[in-house]
C-alpha cells in the first residue's frame, strides 16, 4: 500500500514537471509583447575639457539619460551656473548647497527631498536662497545640457554641451563635453 502511494506521488511529480517544461513553448505561441516607440539609439555624453580649478573633478553618469557628478575639495567657494544663467549649486569645503529659487533646481527631475521647506519659501524673482544638500562635497544630477533628447528620442546630431562654474573671485570657466549618438544594434 505504501508503494502505491509513493508511485502516485512520483507520477504527479513527473506530470507537473512536464507541464512546467512545456509552459514556455505555450507562452511563446502567443508571441512576444509588443513594444511601442522603441528608440533606435541613445546619446552618450563625455567630458572633453575640465576647468583648471584645483580640487574640482567631474564625471559623466552614464544612463539612458546622462547626468553629471561634481566633486570639489578646494578651499574657496565654487558655484555652478544653471541652465538659465542663475546660481544653481554652491560647493564650499565639504558642503554642497542648492539655490532653491533656481530655475534649474525647480526643473530637476531627480531632485532630492530637502529636510526643510526651503523650496516652498524661495522666491524665484528674489535673491538666491541657499540650503544644504550634502556634506560630502559631491553631488550628481540629471542636467538637461547633457540630455541629447528631442521629443523622447535620441538625437543623431547630438553635438556639444557646457556647464559654467564661477570661482569665489568671480571668474567663469566651463566644463565642456560632447554628445554622440550610439545606435542600438
Amino acid at each position: 500500500m505504501k508503494r502505491e502511494h509513493t508511485g502516485a506521488k512520483l507520477n504527479a511529480l513527473l506530470v507537473s514537471g512536464l507541464i512546467l517544461l512545456s509552459a514556455p513553448g505555450l507562452a511563446g505561441a502567443h508571441g512576444a509583447p509588443k513594444a511601442e516607440e522603441i528608440p533606435d539609439g541613445f546619446v552618450k555624453a563625455s567630458i572633453t575639457r575640465y576647468p583648471d580649478i584645483e580640487g574640482l573633478s567631474a564625471m559623466v553618469l552614464d544612463a539612458p539619460r546622462p547626468g553629471i557628478m561634481l566633486r570639489y575639495r578646494g578651499s574657496e567657494r565654487l558655484t555652478v551656473i544653471g541652465t538659465e544663467g542663475e546660481k544653481f549649486l554652491r560647493f564650499t569645503g565639504d558642503t554642497v548647497e542648492v539655490n532653491v529659487a533656481s530655475a534649474s533646481w525647480k526643473k530637476l527631475p531627480n531632485a532630492p527631498r530637502l529636510a526643510d521647506n526651503a523650496a516652498t519659501r524661495a522666491d524665484p524673482s528674489g535673491p538666491a536662497s541657499w540650503t544644504t544638500l550634502s556634506r560630502s562635497g559631491s553631488f550628481g544630477w540629471l542636467d538637461p545640457r547633457l540630455n541629447g533628447q528631442r521629443e523622447g528620442h535620441a538625437r543623431k546630431d547630438a553635438g556639444t554641451w557646457s556647464i559654467a562654474v564661477e570661482t569665489a573671485a568671480g571668474d567663469i570657466d566651463h566644463i565642456r563635453g560632447t554628445l554622440s549618438f550610439k545606435p542600438i544594434q
